[in-house]
């Protein structure tokens, strides 16, 4: 019977997760076993999705490091860095047994290389992960558009679009910045070691993503040892955002141990 997803509001609790000596600001609600979520670089909000999540999961929701209200330490400089540290991360919501992850945009990369350098992750669900180099397949620029562009660009239902203050779109953006501009949201060197990948993962794309092509997920999907790809239809780049509970319907089916 397929799992009933209810988009009803969770009971967050607001805490302090310290990972190694770095305080990371983190949301929590639920029960159950253990689900990390790693955000998008738009906004770290709870959100339908997580709601939705949460009733079957004990989900987890951090700030990474210079996001939101969580303080950039001087070592965060780079991907890599914030990979090395996620893996540390995963250690400390798990106990230091596998738990699943789940990973939106810029949170699925950091997932993904993390899982390469060897988290402790069961299951890993990414949701329109960047970072596969396509040759003419560039992720679409929009450093420099405009608000009402960006939201256009990335979202089918533009209500759907996170509203944060505008002090975190500051940091938020600052943050990103510094993690992907040059190259752009591409790491040359991903594709070549995804092979590596062998933990079960899902690749969720948004059938309308205008930010990253349909082959970008292919790319990733096909790269690793032990990936699907799915698609939510009428989603643009942030398909947990335009339909949540198509997406959380495929990312629990996926995180149970069914099929996506």
């Amino acid at each position: 019977m397929p799992w009933e997803i209810r988009l009803t509001q969770a009971s967050v609790a607001e805490t302090t997760l310290d990972v190694r000596g770095t305080p990371l600001v983190t949301r929590e609600a639920g029960g159950g076993p253990a689900l990390l979520y790693l955000h998008d670089e738009l906004s770290t909000a709870w959100n339908p999705f997580l709601d939705a999540l949460s009733a079957k999961y004990r989900v987890v929701a951090p700030e990474l490091p210079g996001f939101g209200d969580t303080e950039r330490p001087d070592w965060a400089e780079s991907i890599d860095d914030l990979a090395f540290f996620v893996s540390d991360l995963v250690d400390v919501v798990g106990g230091g047994a596998p738990i699943g992850v789940v990973g939106a945009s810029l949170g699925g990369w950091l997932t993904i290389e993390a899982a390469l350098r060897g988290a402790r992750v069961s299951r890993l669900v990414v949701l329109g992960s960047p970072g596969a180099y396509i040759a003419g397949d560039p992720p679409t620029d929009y450093f420099f558009m405009t608000p009402e562009e960006r939201v256009t660009l990335l979202f089918n239902d533009v209500g759907a679009a996170p509203q944060p203050s505008g002090a975190h779109i500051v940091r938020n953006e600052a943050m990103t910045a510094r993690l992907v501009w040059q190259p752009r949201y591409v790491s040359p060197k991903l594709l070549g070691r995804i092979h590596r990948l062998d933990v079960p993962t899902l690749v969720v794309w948004g059938g309308d993503d205008r930010f990253l092509s349909l082959a970008h997920g292919r790319a990733l999907a096909d790269g690793a040892a032990n990936a699907a790809l799915s698609t939510v239809a009428n989603a643009g780049h942030f398909p947990a955002l335009d339909r949540p509970a198509d997406t959380a319907r495929t990312t629990l089916d996926f995180i149970d141990g069914g099929k996506s």
